[in-house]
């Protein structure tokens, strides 16, 4: 046997000896982020994510961008990134981030796109950006529900932790209000929308938003099924709006029922039950650069 024959044969039995470990792989369970903004003005994107993998993570960075797909060009503008630590097998890690959006940052529609580790990763849902040139200018507030993220199943009694943000598109701060989330099973027709809870809102400023972090029980006279979820903005008017029609935010199927009793639900990391309310004004923006 030759020397290089013997390398070989070392080098493939240490091969054969050392475990093989399965890639890391970071899914996104939930994202949620403003189907609309302005060049100087913030974007906050709240996401879930979990590691389907075997093994703990390591640090993990995750990037966004905006693509113009109104332009032919396609060019990815960064927005900014999210530093995460790391994630045991198995876990969810949730993280907010806002984000100033660049000032010359053209007018029109864009595509979310998120990146791991330099890898391109197609969200849950597609997200679509409408960059115009609203500012706060007077009129009347516009409260519209951004998003929700809930376990994807769950059973009856189970306490589950829902991610709700709302914001506001109009020109005048939005005074208290509340916000009503229901679990809707329209594949039934005698079901009724089955009450989460209630979110009490302080105020959204201008081109603001507020989110939060809550856990709820899920009724016990629930039936199994597919279900989804409404987010009922202001239900009692108390905040006058230019547009009355844009407050009910839905999304059918988000989360299966599970008959037989409460399931094991692993809540993400790094949740309070704190409402949090974002704004950056040009203003803001300008004196941080000077």
């Amino acid at each position: 046997m030759t020397i290089r024959t013997g390398w070989v044969l070392i080098v493939a039995f240490l091969v054969c000896m050392i475990p093989a470990h399965a890639a890391v792989n970071i899914t996104s369970e939930g994202l949620i982020v403003s189907d609309s903004g302005y060049a100087g003005g913030s974007l906050t994107v709240i996401e879930v994510v979990k590691n389907a993998g075997n093994d703990e993570s390591g640090p993990v960075t995750i990037s966004y961008y905006l693509v113009n797909e109104s332009e032919g060009s396609a060019t990815k503008v960064p927005i900014g990134s999210a530093d995460l630590e790391s994630i045991s097998s198995g876990g969810d890690y949730s993280s907010v981030k806002t984000f100033l959006l660049p000032l010359d940052l053209a007018d029109g529609a864009y595509k979310f796109v998120r990146e791991i580790m330099g890898k391109e990763t197609a969200p849950v849902q597609q997200k679509t950006i409408q960059i115009s040139d609203p500012m706060p200018d007077g009129s009347d507030a516009d409260l519209v529900g951004s998003g929700v993220i809930i376990p994807s199943r769950a059973g009856p009694g189970d306490q589950v932790r829902v991610i709700a943000a709302v914001e506001n598109r109009g020109g005048s701060d939005a005074g208290k209000f509340y916000v009503d989330l229901y679990l809707t099973n329209r594949s039934a027709p005698v079901s009724e929308p089955l009450l989460l809870g209630t979110w009490e809102v302080g105020s959204v400023p201008a081109t603001g938003q507020a989110s939060t972090t809550r856990t709820f029980t899920i009724p016990r006279e629930i039936l199994a099924g597919n279900y989804g979820i409404l987010m009922d903005v202001d239900p009692g008017n108390l905040v006058p709006e230019r547009n009355e029609d844009n407050n009910d935010w839905y999304r059918e199927g988000v989360i299966h029922i599970i008959a037989g009793g409460s399931q094991t639900i692993a809540p993400p990391v790094f949740i309070n039950t704190t409402t949090s309310i974002v704004v950056v004004t040009q203003d803001q923006e300008h004196t941080n650069k000077t």
